[in-house]
């Protein structure tokens, strides 16, 4: 684990103490780390909660260097925390997040921790906006597939992300050609709505039509295959695929 998330990971162990010591264990276990705990003490006299804390904790940094799921369990470990943070230890928990390149916020009223780019320019702000639209707009299966995309793009599963980035854009595109009177025969269908919303006048040619295409068409290389999808690549298409659906979106079913 790198020292900045793993720094991120302490600082949520001092804010931890808000959590009864079975708290503490229940979200362990809902995190994966409960096999990091101190052994049970002879008889009944349990563990104090700075103890097993810091004994969890840091057997699971020491793995997370060797092992991806344990640093995703420590990540899930911060967001948990973040729910009961207050306002100043939240904002203290972000930075410390910030730094480890992953933008810490709430989205939905669930803590999520959402890949960052550009400091001036988080890309979480995106995420968190098209969020919000899918849930809206009741385009749960959308919504599905971005939050798996962000999640893998997160914990470094190219491949993954690629994949459900491109299933997310595929039903935004069939989602809106659905309600201007296309007919979907099967879940997938994206190029052909894509043709649809273009033949009949509500997405132009020269007007997105021609960039929605195209963009379509680059997303069906390198999808879930490993080893074909460097970071730069994925990070492309998670920025170019966010942006592409929240304008389809802007422009076909704008917030009132």
């Amino acid at each position: 684990m790198e020292f900045a998330l793993a720094r991120a990971a302490g600082m949520a162990g001092e804010y931890a103490s808000v959590f009864t010591s079975s708290e503490l264990e229940l979200r362990f276990l809902r995190c994966g780390l409960q096999r990091f705990q101190p052994p049970p003490r002879s008889g009944s006299q349990r563990y104090a909660k700075t103890e097993l804390i810091a004994s969890t904790l840091g057997a699971a940094v020491l793995a997370a260097s060797k092992d991806s799921d344990v640093a995703k369990g420590m990540m899930g470990f911060i967001t948990l925390v973040a729910e009961r943070c207050d306002e100043d230890q939240f904002s203290r928990l972000r930075e410390a997040t910030r730094s480890a390149g992953f933008d810490l916020r709430f989205v939905d009223g669930e803590a999520r921790l959402l890949p960052l780019d550009e400091p001036a320019v988080p890309m979480g702000e995106a995420v968190s906006a098209l969020e919000q639209d899918f849930h809206r707009l009741g385009m749960s299966i959308a919504l599905n597939h971005y939050r798996q995309a962000v999640d893998s793009l997160t914990d470094g599963r190219l491949e993954a992300a690629n994949a459900q980035l491109r299933a997310m854009f595929e039903e935004v595109v069939a989602h809106l050609a659905v309600q201007r009177g296309f007919t979907r025969l099967s879940q997938g269908s994206g190029g052909r709505a894509i043709s649809f919303l273009i033949d009949h006048g509500a997405l132009p040619a020269e007007d997105g039509g021609t960039y929605i295409r195209g963009l379509w068409k680059i997303v069906q290389t390198n999808g879930s295959h490993p080893g074909l999808s460097p970071a730069g690549e994925a990070h492309f298409r998670a920025h170019a695929l966010t942006t592409a659906a929240r304008y389809l979106i802007d422009r076909f079913a704008p917030a009132e």
